[in-house]
């Protein structure tokens, strides 16, 4: 029987893709790569908004943070809560920038030309023009409790904590306080006794080396604390939120606290009818008796640290609507503190 093998002579084999076809495959390729390439740019671009309004965030609610901390504890001298005319000015010029502890908060208002009342030479020119400037005083929150009670030349404690020579200090109970400038420390059967003499080169120096007013057990001693806040040219060159604050020794320092923060506007809740809530809020060149301020209302304008938006963003801050020369992205905290240490609770 004889098998006849096919012939295959006939059958059309492919050799190859013509140029029509060749097109066609690369135009469909193409679209599909751009395709991609448009999804993973969208999202990369998607990826760097929420990340820097993410960054813009974390910078707000940390600046707002250390803010409110100083504020709400502004004015504190321990449990005295007596007016701060009657403190015993221990220490000479009772009334300087550093140590004034009858001013619990103060600021300065930008009027458009300068600042009003004027910036302190301390942190004269360091200010940002546009911004105000916020000022607390009060004791650190490191006091420590008498553990016998006073002579007129020295306060005993059983642990001096983080005072240091130099340090100005308030002494107080829940009816008498006094101000000091430690002058020496001696420690003898765990009990640690502050001294104050007058003379020497301290600054400001005591008054006398005695103290008109002693106290028992129940008072406490802390060290004042001076904190000015205000929008100052950061290491970055970008602007940033600066504290300069009192150090162990009595000595202002300042630190960068948040970066890319553009803008501060405070005002003051003044209570003006007594009766421990704020009537209204001012500027600071506008306040009546700063002892009457019993809240802060604190607004800072933040921006992102790079140009990530697709186009420049128009924002309105302090009652100004303003386009922004580039293509950061800006956000507005604001925030209201109560004084603890003032008016109702």
């Amino acid at each position: 029987m004889n098998m006849s093998r096919p012939d295959y002579s006939s059958i059309q084999h492919q050799r190859g893709l013509s140029l029509v076809e060749l097109m066609v495959a690369i135009t469909i390729s193409l679209i599909l790569l751009a395709g991609v390439v448009q999804i993973f740019l969208s999202s990369k671009t998607s990826y760097r908004l929420l990340e820097a309004t993410s960054r813009v965030q974390e910078n707000g609610r940390f600046a707002v943070g250390f803010v409110s901390e100083d504020v709400r504890m502004a004015g504190f001298r321990g449990c005295y809560r007596g007016d701060p005319a009657d403190i015993e000015p221990g220490i000479n010029t009772p009334a300087s920038f550093n140590w004034d502890y009858a001013t619990g908060i103060t600021g300065n208002e930008w009027t458009g030309a300068g600042w009003t009342p004027g910036l302190n030479a301390l942190i004269a020119g360091q200010v940002v023009n546009g911004s105000d400037v916020l000022i607390t005083r009060g004791l650190a929150d490191d006091g420590v409790n008498l553990t016998a009670p006073s002579s007129f030349t020295e306060i005993f404690a059983a642990d001096a904590g983080n005072i240091t020579n130099g340090d100005i200090m308030i002494v107080s109970d829940c009816t008498q306080s006094s101000a000091f400038q430690v002058t020496s420390q001696a420690s003898a059967a765990g009990i640690v006794a502050l001294s104050h003499v007058s003379g020497g080169t301290w600054v400001p120096g005591n008054v006398s080396s005695t103290l008109a007013r002693t106290y028992g057990t129940d008072a406490q001693v802390g060290r004042l604390v001076t904190n000015v806040y205000y929008i100052g040219t950061g290491a970055s060159g970008a602007p940033a939120l600066f504290r300069q604050s009192t150090q162990p020794g009595g000595a202002m320092q300042a630190q960068e606290l948040a970066e890319d923060v553009e803008n501060m506007q405070v005002l003051y809740g003044e209570d003006t009818d007594n009766d421990d809530v704020a009537n209204r809020y001012v500027t600071a060149n506008n306040v009546g008796t700063w002892n009457d301020v019993v809240s802060v209302r604190v607004s800072l304008l933040i921006r992102s640290e790079n140009n990530i938006s697709s186009s420049a963003q128009t924002y309105t801050y302090n009652d100004t609507e303003t386009t922004a020369d580039d293509r950061r992205v800006r956000r507005i905290f604001n925030t209201t503190i109560k004084i603890r240490n003032r008016g109702l609770l």
